[in-house]
């Protein structure tokens, strides 16, 4: 498990001294100020509130401010709200996990080899619409459900039914299409009647950009040094794959809710909270972070990102929601280890350093942990590369730490023994510090 480095601008604090919901909020506020995160924060331990508070502008044009009223569109994360409606109806024997999905689609290709387990758990193979390299060019058009199953329908399978693992968009859209065909409701409606309202998630909903919302933050998208209004998208393409908006506070309740009684029985829980292929259940991933048993999900949607982790075994749900695609996952992260007192960096802005240019064929050479990288040079410059990806200027802030060029908030930290030799490379990323052994 990775060791993690603390800068100076965070004191090192023995546990009878640590303040987390003081940290928690300095992490923050650096994260606000350094690396530009816009939105909501929710973070509660047994029960006490350590940190509920917006951060940014929920409006730039208006200059109005993130809260955690604000509500955001959460991707992915409206994956884990389908997935209980279909156990929903499976526990009023309407719908079985192992039906066929040419029960409802009769002409669907391979369409009797699919099943509703399957497209819970990404394992129907199903082409992705949002994979297609033609997406792009009708995701602002407002087309029926049909016509969107249509889009994608034909397209070749990732692997026959049932054998592999692909994240696939498509596999909930055709659930949200089947609980529409079972309920006669709307997918909003059925939601809305059989969890938002009786869970009191008054401030949540499925989105349409055509409707009056109260304190909608509008979502941005970084272009250079700047932000702009994000791509526009039509919602009937995330449909039940991604069209929900909520709050920090109401995804709170959420998380209670899911995991007592009151929105799914026991069976059903066990079943959406089995692992399967890629440590994916029903519309969650069942994984750990340093050692803590985790279940998670982010979502990301133009101008939107989001993250929700649950520590079951501590008592702990962090809630990342942003509306300038900033790094839900990472900060979830950062704030989790904070909880588990591990040393977090907070934020900093990278400065160039002027370095001797003879130091820099010392660092060449290839480095390997859960990936390899190599490090070269370049037009008296080092860069690192990976197959596949363009190389990234490694921009030097001390004799023997760079920074990567991309804003990324990712370093490399050379150790080096008293003749000057590498002996091994910290690859630091969003304050997360990990070991890579040199190879050559």
């Amino acid at each position: 498990m990775r060791a993690l480095l603390l800068l100076m601008l965070l004191p090192l604090l023995s546990p009878a001294q640590k303040n987390h919901a003081q940290i928690l909020d300095q992490y923050m506020k650096a994260q606000t100020s350094i690396k530009g995160f816009s939105g909501s924060v929710l973070v509660v331990q047994k029960n006490k509130i350590l940190l509920n508070n917006g951060f940014g502008l929920a409006d730039r044009e208006w200059g109005l401010p993130n809260t955690p009223s604000t509500k955001f569109r959460i991707g992915s994360i409206t994956k884990q709200f389908t997935a209980a409606c279909i156990m929903q109806l499976v526990e009023q024997g309407k719908l079985s996990l192992d039906d066929r999905l040419n029960k409802f689609f009769p002409d669907f290709p391979k369409g009797d080899s699919v099943t509703i387990h399957m497209l819970l758990n990404h394992s129907s193979g199903i082409a992705s619409y949002t994979d297609q390299k033609d997406f792009g060019s009708v995701n602002r058009l407002s087309w029926s459900r049909d016509s969107i199953i249509s889009f994608f329908r034909n397209r070749p399978y990732n692997f026959p039914p049932g054998k592999g693992w692909k994240y696939n968009n498509s596999g909930y859209f055709l659930l949200g299409a089947i609980i529409e065909k079972i309920s006669g409701q709307s997918y909003g409606d059925f939601l809305s009647k059989h969890i938002l309202e009786p869970l009191g998630m008054n401030n949540s909903g499925t989105d349409n950009t055509d409707t009056i919302l109260p304190q909608r933050a509008h979502g941005y998208s970084k272009h250079g040094k700047n932000y702009v209004n994000a791509q526009w998208i039509s919602m009937e393409w995330p449909f039940s794959a991604g069209v929900i908006y909520s709050t920090t506070e109401d995804l709170f309740k959420w998380h209670r809710a899911l995991l007592g009684n009151s929105v799914i029985n026991a069976s059903s829980r066990q079943k959406m909270f089995t692992p399967g292929k890629s440590n994916y259940g029903y519309g969650i991933v069942i994984d750990s972070l340093e050692k803590h048993f985790r279940i998670w999900h982010n979502g990301g949607i133009p101008g939107f990102a989001s993250n929700i982790s649950r520590f079951v075994n501590d008592d702990i749900c962090i809630i990342v929601l942003s509306n300038n695609e900033s790094n839900a996952d990472g900060i979830a992260e950062g704030l989790a280890d904070i909880l588990f007192d591990i040393p977090v960096a907070i934020p900093y802005e990278h400065k160039e350093f002027k370095i001797d240019t003879s130091l820099l064929d010392r660092y060449v050479g290839k480095y390997k942990a859960f990936l390899t990288i190599e490090v070269i040079r370049k037009n008296g410059k080092l860069y690192r590369h990976r197959e596949g990806s363009p190389d990234i200027e490694l921009v030097p802030e001390s004799n023997t730490k760079f920074f990567y060029a991309d804003d990324s908030d990712r370093q490399l930290e050379f150790e080096l023994d008293p003749s000057g030799k590498v002996t091994r490379i910290w690859f630091i990323n969003n304050g997360q510090r990990g070991e890579m052994k040199k190879l050559d």
